[in-house]
């Protein structure tokens, strides 16, 4: 017997292959620190608690607020599924409505089976011809309030994967003007506040509670995030509660001390990184303009589809006539790099101030040989269009429902029992308690035939679906 996980994952670090995908800081290129058993230790004298920081772990989390931009930051060990989750749970209690937005992380969804809190949802806008998910529209937000008005509390992801921006700045006012706490799932976006390229960040634009995974784009490793706290109006000491309770009581003084070193590190070099990491971007990018087959989301599509705004660092590949899970193969077995996530119609790579320039230059380059040579047969790609589903038992009510197990293509219009998620990024198409038609067991198929992961689901190859009626 051998150390199987251990050993593929010194294998795949020795193969050479470049990752543009989580986590930021791109297998050890940014922040190095080899001797990392070293700083594994418990809390021993004069190395604070977490779960009551009084010392070296209090001055850590408010040096992180300092240039974050927050009143206060919690470090948050289990990501920001955890923070999200302690977001819910310190604003709502059983029963509260919660207007939440469709395209929450799967995070949100299990936030409110943990606190029996109630969705409401809004729909975000579908950008035209493409797969991918835009905005949440201020519109859409007041409308629900209007019918959702004893809601607590409203949730939003911004930035998307995709690197898709709303406008945060006019949702917090809608928020506030109705007594609601604004949460937003910033996971995507920790960069923001360090250069005027990238949108401006949820706190600066007055979000009460913001949520950032700085495994994603900072220099920093996998389950590190933030939780940051924007206003008076959010309690910080039931932001503590709550997090004592749903995390471990043997934190990680590694992810702590990463977190720390992340930020000193962009405290005293983030002028001079950033600057250099968003010229080459903003030049790069330019390449991709006028190409015959693929193109890029950009600064065209801001104004439209409920998009305030677009991060530059996330190269979000769209076409018409290719299907981007090609492109992402081709760009593993050839070029040997290795995307942050791909469907039918759209690619995303994540490039960070961890990269190194050569390699951003050579994505660009694959990119343009790639449209150059892939044979597209003149066809156009036809793309499954998203479906939103219709509630009949509330989310926490199902979920704890026992199951049934029916053949997959019996399932229609029978209540779902479980989650059924395309991953990445992990934003589920039905949700316990949700009604499934015939037209979503034939997307769902679609997405599973195409090579799409399905998680969520006890039988991975869709024989059957786990039913409450």
């Amino acid at each position: 017997m051998t150390a199987k996980l251990y050993d593929k994952l010194k294998h795949y670090a020795k193969n050479g292959r470049y990752p543009f995908c989580m986590p930021g800081h791109k297998m050890g290129r940014g922040i190095q620190e080899k001797d990392v058993f070293s700083l594994d230790i418990t809390e021993i004298e004069g190395f604070d608690n977490i779960h009551n920081p009084k010392g070296i772990i209090k001055e850590a989390q408010n040096d992180c607020a300092s240039i974050f931009g927050a009143k206060k930051t919690f470090f948050a060990l289990n990501g920001s599924t955890g923070a999200l989750q302690a977001a819910v749970m310190a604003v709502c209690a059983p029963n509260d409505k919660i207007i939440m937005a469709r395209n929450c992380h799967r995070s949100v969804y299990g936030a409110v089976i943990l606190t029996g809190a109630i969705p409401c949802y809004v729909m975000p806008e579908i950008i035209d011809g493409t797969d991918i998910i835009g905005g949440v529209t201020p519109k859409n937000i007041e409308n629900s309030i209007k019918n959702n008005k004893t809601a607590k509390a409203v949730v939003i992801t911004s930035p998307t994967a995709e690197g898709i921006v709303s406008d945060i700045a006019s949702i917090a006012d809608i928020a506030h003007k109705n007594n609601m706490v604004l949460i937003v799932d910033e996971a995507h976006g920790a960069h923001f506040n360090f250069s005027n390229s990238f949108p401006d960040s949820a706190l600066s634009m007055g979000a009460d509670i913001v949520v950032q995974s700085a495994h994603k784009t900072l220099p920093s490793p996998t389950q590190t995030a933030m939780l940051h706290i924007g206003s008076n109006i959010v309690d910080a000491e039931r932001i503590r509660e709550v997090l004592s309770v749903i995390e471990t009581s043997s934190p990680s003084y590694i992810f702590m001390a990463m977190l720390d070193k992340c930020r000193d590190y962009i405290y005293k070099n983030g002028n001079t990184v950033y600057k250099n990491f968003t010229d080459i971007i903003k030049k790069e990018r330019e390449r991709i303009l006028g190409l015959n087959n693929i193109s890029i989301i950009d600064e065209s599509f801001i104004g439209k589809y409920g998009i305030k705004n677009i991060d530059i660092s996330k190269i979000t590949v769209v076409s018409k006539n290719i299907n981007c899970m090609d492109v992402t193969s081709i760009l593993r077995n050839k070029y040997n790099m290795e995307m942050e996530m791909s469907s039918m119609g759209h690619m995303v790579a994540i490039t960070t101030i961890s990269d190194d320039i050569s390699a951003i230059k050579l994505l660009f380059d694959a990119l343009v040989d790639i449209d150059k040579n892939i044979e597209t047969n003149n066809k156009c790609l036809i793309l499954p269009k998203y479906i939103y589903p219709k509630t009949a038992i509330n989310i926490r009510e199902a979920f704890f429902m026992p199951p049934n197990e029916e053949n997959y293509w019996n399932c229609n219009n029978k209540i779902s029992a479980e989650f059924i998620i395309p991953y990445p990024p992990g934003i589920p198409i039905i949700c316990p308690g949700e009604v499934i038609t015939s037209d979503m067991l034939k997307y769902i198929r679609f997405l599973y035939d195409n090579g799409i992961e399905i998680t969520g689901v006890k039988y991975q190859n869709l024989e059957k679906l786990r039913v409450l009626s």
